[in-house]
């Protein structure tokens, strides 16, 4: 079985048409997951595809801290600091404990 995050997906606002697709692809058996709502996303809770998703606190707290990361990441040429390399260093170890906690 294929990881979710392999799977293609089709993101569709309207849920009658997000019906028709999901017949049409399984008729077709084209692998393919359509999505009609963030709570099915497999990006859930921080999907935001189809419209801002309000997150509870333990979302939000991820969310900020894949931010942080991101930007720690992204500015890591521009301030060589082995401090903010260190500080990224643990906040990825934080997210991995806190996904395996969450399992």
């Amino acid at each position: 079985m294929a990881k979710p995050e392999t799977i293609p997906q089709i993101i569709c606002a309207d849920p009658a048409l997000g019906h028709l697709l999901s017949q049409w692809l399984a008729s077709q058996a084209i692998a393919g997951e359509v999505v009609c709502s963030p709570a099915i996303c497999y990006h859930a809770p921080l999907c935001g595809c189809l419209k801002p998703v309000w997150l509870e606190p333990q979302g939000l707290v991820r969310h900020a801290l894949l931010d942080a990361v991101a930007t720690l990441e992204r500015t890591r040429h521009a301030f060589k600091s082995r401090e903010l390399a260190d500080l990224r260093m643990r906040l990825e170890q934080l997210l991995k404990d806190l996904s395996a906690y969450e399992q």
